[in-house]
């Protein structure tokens, strides 16, 4: 009996670190699962933002500020408004529209130059 004393607290210790262990392994497990799943995801949202199309246009001028991004005059070589998403490719760059200025009527403005916000991909 009193040999069976001094090796209960050890048996409880030992049980104790067994189930630390097996949680830790299960929840290891659990983030190795939501990992794999989230690269997946990230990965097929990149596959598919280089399949969209990229429009032909000559950046005429960039203007880079620190707060606000870059704002580029860009001039289409097709006749159709730009649109917030639509890529574009300079010289080796692609660059992505996040926001469009509209001219005023009352200036003297080419038709297909644009001023735009871009963000390089």
């Amino acid at each position: 009996m009193p040999t069976e004393r001094r090796i209960q607290p050890y048996i409880d210790h030992y049980l104790n670190l067994k189930k630390a262990v097996n949680l830790l392994l299960l929840s290891l497990f659990a983030i190795a699962i939501w990992l794999m799943f989230s690269l997946y995801r990230d990965h097929n949202r990149k596959k598919v933002a280089f399949m969209t199309p990229v429009r032909s246009a000559n950046i005429v001028k960039i203007h880079s500020y620190k707060s606000f991004g870059i704002l580029a005059t860009i001039r289409f070589k097709d006749s159709l408004t730009p649109q917030i998403g639509d890529r574009l490719h300079e010289e080796g760059n692609i660059y992505q529209i996040t926001g469009v200025v509209i001219p005023d009527p009352v200036e003297e403005h080419p038709k297909d130059t644009w001023d735009c916000r871009l963000v390089k991909m």
